[in-house]
This record gives structure tokens, sequence and C-alpha cells, in this order.
């Protein structure tokens, strides 16, 4: 009996923690974005409708890029194929290089469906942060479960963020601004856990 309470209470902490995680993360995504830290990042598009009409022209939804790597086209001489990689590596050396999202139809941009699904996500996404917390920390203390949420949050800036920097030209400022949008709003959505979670040892009757 003493067992399956202290397993009611783990999991009642386990899901508060979650639910107020995943509310915070989401009140600071609305923050950053509803304050304008993106918009002096956001540019307009040179051209205006000019440059939509031909991107209208994309066949589908999807990621775009230029320059773009030539077709394949085995029955091509190698040399030929050599003069195209060629003159794709100066397009890329001299620019502009573009990587765009292209969304075919457009969208409401004030969907309810949209905030609700990212809602979900970040809830999920929170569950599964509080859970690593919760393993990592399991025999220690408040600080040791802080530094491995920091240590969580930073490899997940490194490994999204800034991979996309250092492979795919993407912007300075705006991968800085990312970095920190997503370092404090996921260390946000990872406190309650550090602070509702509790070490477990011998005496509860668990594996520590």
């Amino acid at each position: 009996r003493v067992r399956a309470g202290i397993i009611v209470a783990m999991t009642l902490r386990y899901l508060l923690a979650t639910v107020i995680g995943a509310v915070l993360v989401f009140v600071w995504g609305g923050v950053m974005w509803a304050g304008g830290a993106y918009e002096r990042f956001l540019h307009p598009l040179p051209g205006g409708d000019a440059v939509l009409r031909a991107l209208d022209a994309a066949p589908s939804s999807g990621m775009y890029v230029h320059p773009s790597a030539p077709e394949p086209d085995a029955s091509m001489p190698k040399d030929e194929r050599d003069r195209m990689n060629a003159a794709r590596e100066a397009q890329f050396r001299s620019g502009p290089i573009v990587m765009m999202a292209i969304t075919k139809g457009g969208q409401d941009p004030n969907d309810p469906a949209m905030f609700v699904r990212g809602l979900l996500v970040e809830l999920f996404a929170t569950a599964m942060l509080a859970a690593a917390i919760g393993l990592a920390g399991s025999a220690h203390g408040p600080l040791r479960r802080f530094l491995a949420l920091q240590a969580m949050v930073t490899f997940m800036a490194l490994s999204t963020h800034m991979v996309v920097w250092a492979f795919m030209s993407a912007p300075n400022e705006w991968t800085a601004v990312m970095v920190f949008d997503s370092w404090v709003g996921w260390s946000l959505a990872g406190l309650p856990s550090v602070l509702l979670l509790r070490a477990r040892g011998p005496r509860d009757g668990l594996p520590a």
C-alpha cells in the first residue's frame, strides 16, 4: 500500500510538472512572437508580388533551395557534369543562397487548430523532458536535476539551430534569437520538474 501511494504521488508530480512546464513554454513563445523579438529578423521579400508569382510556380508545398543540385543524368558526359557542378559551386560562393519553405494555397495566420497543434506538441515534448529530468536526477536533488535540464536544453540548441547555422547558412542573428528563445523556453518548461520531482531511494521501496 505504501509502495502504491508513492507511485501515485510520483505520477501526480510528473503530470503536474508536465502541464505547468508546457504552459510556461507556450506562453514564453507567445511573448517572444507577440513582443516582436523575431520581427527585426524577418525582412520583407524583395520584389514582393512579382517574386510571389514566380514562387507560385512551385509544384507543391515544401522546402526549396537555390542554387540547387544539378539533375542527375547518367548519359551526360563527365566533363559536362563537372562544369555544372563547378557552376553551382561558383553560385554558392557568389550568392545569394536561398532556402525557403513554400506553402501552396496559403494558411490562416490565426487558425485555432495551429495553436492547439502547437500546444499539443509542446505538451508531449515537455512530458519527454520531464521524464528525462526525472531519470537523470532520480537519486539526486534539485541541483543535479537543474544541471541535467541545462545539459538537455543546450544539446537541443546545438543539435538543431546550431547545426542549421553550421551547414545550411542560417543567418547569425536569426540563429542567435532562435537559440535564446528555445533555451529560455525549454528551461522554463523543465523548471517545474526540477522543483516538483524528488529523489528516490531505498526508503521508497523502489529502485533508485
